[in-house]
């Protein structure tokens, strides 16, 4: 993150001395913070300078590693619904479900390969489509949140893109491994042949889309849940195996700019 524009003195200073500004909380995982999605959506030149910030308030809650059930639970769920009653808000930016489905907790959801599988025959579906409604209720818990704080700002939703599995986990200052990889390790342990991994990962992924889709659709999602296209945006630009890089964060950051300008969130 460039500034510490995420710290609630800094989001306070900046409302009072821009009153005006539309208020916007990013709240989510690493495809937010990590990959800094939202720092390059904050500074569009990026300069890097605090001067050349985008003309909002924007607080930032997001963390690298939190699956949307850890969001939406606990003691961080009560965080959130605290700051949603604390400020009239314009929208909300939300990356949560990639660690549910292609993080630590991808292997019970695959199945061991054998001789002739299909795509469809290696993923455990009892168990992946009762991780999808569990993603799904969060969303919907969110919603109702917002909707108890009596705010009626749009969700705005990532909806991450067909990674591509390697032995690159996410390093600190760019040198220290401290995570992953994720995804190649898993579809290794069921013997998955390579040719097969970018149907399973787009199986994975798009069946996530859908299940936005359908909350989306849903009486308390219609015209409040907003799923950003971010798949095939990418194109090649990995930080690691599950990260975007600066350009492909660039390219996300761009896709969420322009959902928040067609929603008149920005002018």
């Amino acid at each position: 993150m460039p500034y510490n524009r995420h710290l609630i003195r800094d989001f306070e200073k900046s409302r009072s001395d821009h009153p005006a500004w539309p208020v916007v909380i990013s709240e989510g995982d690493s495809w937010f913070s990590y990959s800094d999605v939202i720092g390059r959506l904050d500074d569009p030149g990026d300069t890097a300078l605090a001067k050349d910030q985008r003309q909002w308030c924007l607080l930032r809650l997001e963390k690298a590693g939190d699956e949307v059930m850890t969001i939406l639970s606990g003691a961080q769920r009560s965080k959130l619904r605290t700051y949603l009653k604390r400020w009239p808000l314009h929208a909300l930016l939300f990356s949560g479900g990639g660690n549910d489905i292609i993080g630590p907790d991808l292997p019970p959801l695959l199945r061991d390969f054998s001789p002739g599988a299909q795509v469809q025959d290696l993923v455990q579906f009892s168990r992946f489509e009762r991780r999808l409604r569990q993603i799904q209720d969060c969303y919907r818990e969110l919603l109702d949140m917002l909707s108890d704080a009596g705010q009626t700002a749009r969700v705005l939703v990532c909806s991450y893109d067909y990674i591509v599995p390697s032995d690159q986990g996410a390093k600190a200052l760019g040198l220290i491994k401290v995570a992953g990889p994720w995804v190649k390790p898993a579809l290794e342990a069921r013997q998955i042949p390579k040719t097969l991994w970018p149907d399973v990962i787009r199986l994975l992924i798009d069946a996530f889309a859908t299940a936005i889709d359908q909350v989306a659709s849903e009486p308390r999602g219609v015209g409040r849940l907003v799923r950003v296209e971010t798949r095939n945006l990418i194109q090649g630009d990995w930080k690691d195996e599950i990260h975007p890089d600066r350009k492909g964060a660039k390219r996300v950051a761009k896709a969420f700019e322009t959902a928040l300008r067609s929603h008149g969130v920005l002018p």
